[in-house]
């Protein structure tokens, strides 16, 4: 039993979840499955180096919700039956050539497009019948039913990203530079060719929040307050430290 199972336990067979998804989502565009049995749910799209990871754990400790990021890559990994190293793969390096990359792996030994959307979906799914998770990137706002959970895109300047960035792997400004835009052009690629949408497109999200603006504490506020408005959600009467 893999750790997501155990957390959903008996609430539903996934078999049948198996056997509705590929009835009902044979092909990669974006789903708007029913909201029954779904959520709350916290989607976290972020620019690279703009926070993200940081509000994610912030309100999570809040609300008592687990994040979940590169968990996701093992998850698909396991529902996928194949190795992590090339699920691993798909989910890092979308970068340039989506198509051409999944040619190659299609006709080796890893796993294809359609196959890595399909157990993509398959897991943001089961996390989504869980409920009480935040969920980072891998457009989980595409899958989940919107009226279940709280979509927020983080922005800053591209200049305090790739300060922020280089502060934190300790690499030189041009390096960092380098690979700030190279994870924007990957995480946008994605989108585009995963779902069809624009990953900056205001009206996907509830909240579009300046990070440099607000901070990782005034914008832990903001999203909590739009969890309590939209789905309920009660934080705890402590507020966030600043």
């Amino acid at each position: 039993m893999t750790s997501l199972e155990h957390l959903v336990g008996r609430q539903f067979d996934l078999c049948e979840l198996k056997r509705r998804l590929h009835s009902e989502y044979p092909r990669p565009p974006p789903v708007r499955v029913t909201s029954t049995g779904y959520g709350p749910c916290l989607l976290v799209s972020r620019e690279c180096a703009s926070g993200g990871t940081r509000l994610a754990r912030l309100i999570g400790e809040r609300i008592g919700w687990r994040v979940f990021d590169r968990e996701i890559v093992d998850e698909v990994a396991h529902s996928a039956n194949v190795r992590r190293q090339w699920i691993a793969s798909v989910d890092e390096r979308v970068r340039h050539g989506w198509s051409e990359f999944w040619r190659k792996l299609a006709e080796g030994e890893g796993v294809g497009r359609e196959t890595y959307l399909h157990h993509l979906r398959e897991v943001i799914l089961l996390l989504g019948q869980q409920g009480e998770v935040i969920i980072l990137g891998r457009g989980a706002n595409y899958i989940l039913p919107a009226e279940r959970a709280v979509s927020v895109r983080l922005r800053a300047p591209l200049e305090v990203r790739v300060r922020r960035f280089a502060e934190r792997e300790r690499v030189s400004m041009e390096r960092a530079r380098r690979l700030v835009e190279q994870t924007d052009a990957e995480r946008a690629a994605f989108i585009r060719e995963a779902f069809g949408r624009d990953v900056d497109s205001t009206e996907d999200y509830d909240l579009v929040l300046n990070m440099d603006e607000l901070g990782v504490e005034a914008a832990a506020e903001a999203v909590l307050a739009k969890l309590q408005e939209r789905l309920g959600v009660q934080p705890e009467s402590v507020p966030c430290e600043r």
